[in-house]
């Protein structure tokens, strides 16, 4: 399945979410099981299509024509232990609010929170900037396109994954911890 011919888009790095939308709708209003000439099959495959090249990092290893590097970037290596102890603060403080009993316990709890409500803002944002500075060296790869070094596209590839995936599980907790208050 290749999912830029599915959707009727060049292969290239970047894509705007407008053009995978417009392309998506285009054909699903076609393809929706619920028309007439709607296609089950066809439609799962255009849904799967569309989030491949939502996300840059599986775009781009459509691209590379491979699942991933077996590469830690630089930049997930010096930010791994600060995610990390933020993601495993968040988890124990919110379990200990959740099983504490009395205002007391609660109370107690207080100050922790504030702090780790702090300290995932702090890693949101250093995760935030990260992605900003992928953003554009996609813009870069874009233009270079397609003669670009597969280690460089690889690279990038496999930033965004841990970009995605750190914005999303800080997030996560972000909104546990608002729920606790």
């Amino acid at each position: 399945m290749d999912p830029f011919s599915i959707l009727g888009l060049p292969r290239r790095p970047l894509l705007s979410e407008e053009e995978i939308g417009s392309a998506y709708r285009k054909l699903a209003g076609t393809l929706h099981p619920d028309q007439a000439e709607g296609d089950t099959e066809r439609f799962r495959e255009l849904g799967e299509a569309a989030a491949i090249l939502r996300d840059p990092a599986r775009r781009l290893r459509e691209l590379a024509g491979t699942a991933s590097s077996s590469n830690l970037p630089s930049q997930a290596a010096a930010l791994f232990p600060q995610i990390a102890a933020v993601l495993q603060q968040a988890d124990t403080l919110i379990e200990k609010n959740s099983v504490a009993s009395n205002a007391l316990s609660k109370a107690l709890l207080s100050a922790p929170l504030k702090s780790l409500s702090f300290d995932l803002r702090a890693s949101l944002l250093a995760v935030g900037t990260w992605r900003n500075s992928l953003e554009k060296e996609l813009i870069r790869l874009n233009a270079a396109w397609p003669g670009i070094d597969q280690d460089a596209m690889h690279l990038v590839a496999d930033s965004f994954a841990y970009v995605t995936r750190w914005e999303r599980e800080l997030k996560e907790r972000e909104l546990a911890l608002a729920c606790t208050e």
